[in-house]
């Protein structure tokens, strides 16, 4: 998500956290089946998940999915499924909507681009039916539990696990698979990726015991936004073998959010050895590094600070999957190597 927002609307959710599709044909591969030999049909054993809203029971193989969570879609598409329609990526995606590691798995695929659906407003069961899917995915999302109602009318669907925006890439892939019938081709590709990180952190043992803080700047009142808990960029610092700032733990954090604020007053309380930071435009990162309070910061002072405020790192760092985390962790990894040594 970009930064507290997970989007604008998905600004406002995901930042705080971001018209009727047609079914789509073509020459390339089918949008909603497989591409490898063994596409749709075969043996199906009904699937029951249990999430957020109750319960949903897949009794047959789907053959045509729309995702309308954030990265849902990337996750499929590395399980060699096409989806007939994806959320689009006002935030970080091309003139479309569509996010680049997506597109790059798409042509490797070699499928046609699935439709997309705008859900910055929330998801629209009219638009998600026009589509006529036998699978909705919002694993990855804040699906309202009218929305999920609603949905569960056109077709079986599966929102959040637990709370809104806060499902472990892990935890969702393994969930997708379960729901597409690839769990075991699923669990190899958590495995792998989690592998890949490991092998990072390996790499850089001067992460560990150190300590860090990622964070934002809020856009309606200026107040930093320090993230926690399980949200996915903690997480990702962690598993990299970081620990986090005793003074993010300590903000307070309002019910259901994933951050904790912090007035810009009191900047000095940022008590990190590494510090990140993410913001929506070039301006808001300019007019905090320009602020003498922020300049105080200990690991600013100390070349420890890095600000990144491109949108497709902010995006492939807040909703990682298996297709974005090789996409972006190589070059924030070095970055974080970099800060770890007072080079920044």
């Amino acid at each position: 998500m970009p930064s507290l927002t997970r989007a604008s609307a998905p600004l406002a959710r995901i930042a705080l956290v971001a018209a009727a599709a047609v079914a789509a044909a073509g020459c390339g591969a089918p949008s909603g089946t497989e591409t490898d030999s063994g596409s749709a049909g075969g043996d199906w054993s009904p699937v029951t998940i249990e999430h957020a809203h109750g319960s949903t029971t897949i009794d047959q193989k789907p053959e045509r999915i729309v995702t309308v969570g954030w990265s849902d879609e990337a996750t499929l598409l590395e399980l060699g499924i096409v989806p007939a329609g994806m959320n689009a990526s006002t935030y970080a995606g091309d003139e479309e909507g569509y996010l680049p590691w997506d597109l790059e798995k798409i042509e490797e695929l070699g499928a046609d681009k699935p439709e997309l659906i705008n859900t910055d407003d929330g998801i629209t069961a009219e638009q998600v039916a026009a589509l006529s899917p036998d699978l909705v995915l919002g694993v990855q999302s804040g699906m309202t539990e009218k929305e999920y109602q609603q949905l569960s009318e056109v077709a079986p669907t599966v929102p959040y696990l637990d709370q809104p925006w806060m499902t472990g890439w892990k935890e969702q892939a393994l969930t997708i698979g379960k729901a597409v019938g690839k769990k075991e081709e699923a669990q190899q590709i958590a495995d792998d990726t989690s592998a890949y990180i490991d092998n990072l952190a390996q790499d850089h043992p001067e992460f560990q015991d150190t300590t860090y803080a990622v964070g934002t700047v809020m856009p309606s009142t200026g107040e930093f936004g320090f993230y926690i808990g399980k949200d996915a960029r903690p997480v990702i610092m962690e598993q990299l073998g970081f620990s986090p700032a005793g003074f993010a733990e300590d903000l307070p954090v309002e019910d259901g959010q994933f951050y904790g604020t912090l007035s810009q007053e009191n900047a000095d309380k940022i008590d990190a050895d590494v510090l990140v930071m993410w913001f929506n435009t070039a301006q808001e990162r300019e007019k905090l590094e320009d602020n003498p309070v922020f300049q105080k910061v200990e690991a600013v002072q100390d070349d420890a600070y890095i600000g990144y405020e491109d949108p497709e790192q902010s995006m492939a760092i807040s909703t990682p999957n298996p297709l974005t985390i090789p996409w972006v962790l190589d070059g924030f990894v070095e970055d974080l190597g970099k800060a770890a040594e007072g080079q920044a």
